[in-house]
């Protein structure tokens, strides 16, 4: 039976993961937004045969696996953001399993991280949802790379996706993450999602000419990939 995620989220992030996950039949995804009957919400529908759309509590309700793709958040704002966000989800997360792809960078240009005493945001969602498994992922790439897991932009080799969460559920989170086609690689509990936070941070101030204090301009057709000896 396919496992039914809930993208929180139909931008360009949230469509791009739904889509691998659509096509392989072994998910079935649902979008939840504010306004599911919106013309941008058809348009993607129309793109992704077999994907449906509905609001926010009724998404969370339906999933068994919710990818939070929203917006980033304001670091000067983090926990009250969170705090709402989680309230937003409804009773219905409690229980289930939530992949955190949420960055919180500052404006323009600093694009800085801001942790609320020390803590990510997937921490302190984890402390807003204390009966959700919260796992932090797919953040440390661009959304090129975000659709092309083979290594097809870049050189060919399947991209590996670092996540952190409880390791209780990590199979879990780690049929989603390969679903979506990536090769999973966890690296310990969320609090590691400061580290993933981080190399977010790093690659975006690479690959966005004049963000944060770098001169370096890579492009956007690299990745941070590990490499392990066979």
């Amino acid at each position: 039976m396919a496992t039914r995620v809930g993208v929180i989220g139909a931008g360009s992030v949230g469509s791009t993961l739904g889509r691998p996950l659509v096509a392989s039949n072994r998910f079935a995804v649902k979008y939840g937004t504010r306004d599911p009957s919106s013309e941008k919400v058809a348009t993607l529908l129309a793109s992704q045969p077999g994907a449906s759309a509905d609001t926010i509590p009724a998404t969370v309700d339906w999933a068994e696996v919710v990818i939070l793709a929203t917006p980033s958040w304001d670091p000067s704002k983090t926990r009250e953001q969170v705090q709402s966000l989680a309230a937003s989800l409804g009773e219905g997360i409690k229980g289930k399993l939530l992949i955190d792809v949420v960055n919180g960078l500052s404006g323009w240009p600093a694009l800085a991280l801001g942790w609320e005493g020390g803590r990510s945001s997937s921490e302190l969602l984890q402390e807003a949802l204390p009966d959700t498994a919260v796992y932090k992922a797919f953040n440390t790439v661009g959304v090129e790379q975000l659709g092309a897991p083979d290594g097809s932009l870049i050189g060919g080799q399947q991209l590996t996706m670092l996540f952190a969460g409880p390791a209780e559920r990590r199979g879990e989170a780690e049929a989603v993450i390969t679903g979506v086609g990536f090769a999973p690689k966890y690296v310990g509990p969320i609090r590691y999602a400061r580290n993933l936070d981080a190399i977010a941070e790093l690659w975006i101030h690479l690959s966005i000419p004049g963000a944060g204090d770098t001169p370096e301009d890579w492009g956007r057709n690299f990745h941070f990939q590990v490499i392990e000896k066979a």
